[in-house]
């Protein structure tokens, strides 16, 4: 650990502990403890990315699959997100659902204790949050919330998460400290042997949420009429998604022109060489993401170099990315939840992996790990060896998903179960 992390974990505690834990403490000791109705009704969600809820495709999948799964059970279910900043977002199968700001400062803390005790249950978007790689004191507050809820009587669940091997010291901190009454899901068995060594607080298996989210009833009537006439002409139609976080390493080794130059190259080759044709799918609507940029210049270099068999398909639903999912041979991506929405769907992948994430993921729908490809091996030519062997055991690996998938729905349905407090 650098001296500048030694000196900033200590102080993520200490501003979390005077700005969250102690204000909620006192709340809890000025007010008597709500009344939870045995009809549960009102859930309350943290969302993965508090100043942007709406902002990933994946979050917007759990989303989604929770609360449809949710209301399912109980049709009079409603849901408030717990964000940022106060606004309303489009949830696919729930219409608009509000966002309440309930997170930043002290004010923050105060507000969610406000919002919480109108609600009969939390759920937290755990994703690859909980590890700390996108904020330790993100976790922090997390925590915070969770065990207030519980302590107020309200049941807190985080939904089925991944730990990486290098997890965040406060972040460790902090999910240590998780009450007992806590419902913990991890999303894969690597991920969960991970946390119980760690954090050492007892967590159950389960797969991703996401896995839920039934697909579109309707998809875009081009972009299947495009999938229906390359499969006519005996093409083989494969998703792609880059995108810059996933392919980080191999981006700083060569650079991001250099890497999708060299991606064109192979695609290209193996395109020509195996009859494939490629969709080319966006998963994440963030600038910073990079998906659009990169799959727009990936098309343009392909075009370039003579291959036509190829469609730019920006979809901002996740439930019409899923539907187009299943209607394809194989999706080749770095993005976690659009795997999910493909082997969702039986659809095989092959993933580019980051953040330890895709390995506990393959074991849930019983693909071998020689379907996983680091960043780095995208340099080389690996990539159009892998693409050679998923495309020639793509019926195979369907065939092995669709037979694994009750047991992986079964596992994500764990997500809602609810302990009493």
């Amino acid at each position: 650990m650098s001296l500048g992390q030694s000196l900033i974990d200590p102080a993520i505690i200490v501003h979390h502990a005077l700005r969250v834990s102690w204000p909620l403490r006192r709340l809890r000791a000025a007010a008597p403890r709500p009344g939870v109705p045995q009809a549960l009704t009102r859930y309350a969600v943290i969302a993965g990315d508090a100043s942007d809820p709406s902002g990933s495709l994946g979050d917007m999948a759990m989303f989604s699959a929770l609360m449809q799964a949710l209301r399912a059970r109980t049709p009079a279910a409603t849901f408030t997100i717990v964000g940022a900043h106060d606004h309303r977002i489009a949830v696919p199968g729930i219409g608009e659902v509000p966002v309440v700001a309930a997170w930043n400062g002290t004010a923050g803390a105060v507000a969610f204790d406000r919002l919480i005790r109108q609600h009969h249950a939390l759920f937290v978007m755990g994703a690859d949050i909980l590890d700390g790689k996108y904020g330790a004191a993100l976790v922090q507050r997390i925590v915070g919330y969770c065990n207030h809820s519980v302590q107020l009587g309200i049941p807190a669940t985080t939904l089925g998460f991944s730990f990486n091997r290098q997890p965040r010291r406060p972040a460790v901190h902090a999910l240590a400290r998780l009450h007992p009454k806590v419902t913990v899901n991890v999303r894969d068995q690597p991920s969960l042997d991970r946390f119980a060594r760690i954090v050492g607080i007892p967590a159950s298996l389960c797969a991703d949420s996401a896995f839920l989210m039934p697909p579109a009833d309707d998809a875009d009537p081009e972009a299947e009429a495009w999938i229906a006439a390359m499969r006519a002409t005996g093409r083989i139609p494969v998703g792609v998604n880059l995108n810059a976080h996933a392919l980080a390493p191999a981006i700083a080794q060569a650079g991001m022109d250099a890497l999708i130059a060299h991606i064109a190259k192979l695609l290209g080759r193996a395109g020509e060489q195996f009859g494939l044709a490629y969709m080319l799918i966006p998963h994440d609507l963030k600038r910073q993401s990079a998906d659009a940029v990169m799959l727009q210049a990936l098309a343009s270099q392909l075009q370039q170099r003579g291959f036509p068999h190829l469609r730019y398909t920006p979809v901002e639903r996740p439930d019409e990315i899923k539907r187009l999912a299943g209607l394809l041979d194989l999706v080749i991506t770095g993005r976690m939840h659009l795997a999910i929405a493909a082997l969702g769907s039986a659809t095989p992948t092959l993933s580019i992996a980051y953040q330890d994430k895709f390995e506990g993921l393959y074991q849930h729908v019983g693909l071998s790990p020689e379907h996983i490809l680091s960043p780095l091996q995208c340099l080389g030519d690996e990539l159009l060896t892998r693409i050679h062997h998923a495309c020639a055991q793509r019926h195979d690996n369907r065939a092995r998903i669709r037979a694994r998938l009750p047991q992986v729905m079964a596992l994500a349905s764990r997500n809602l179960d609810l302990a009493t407090c």
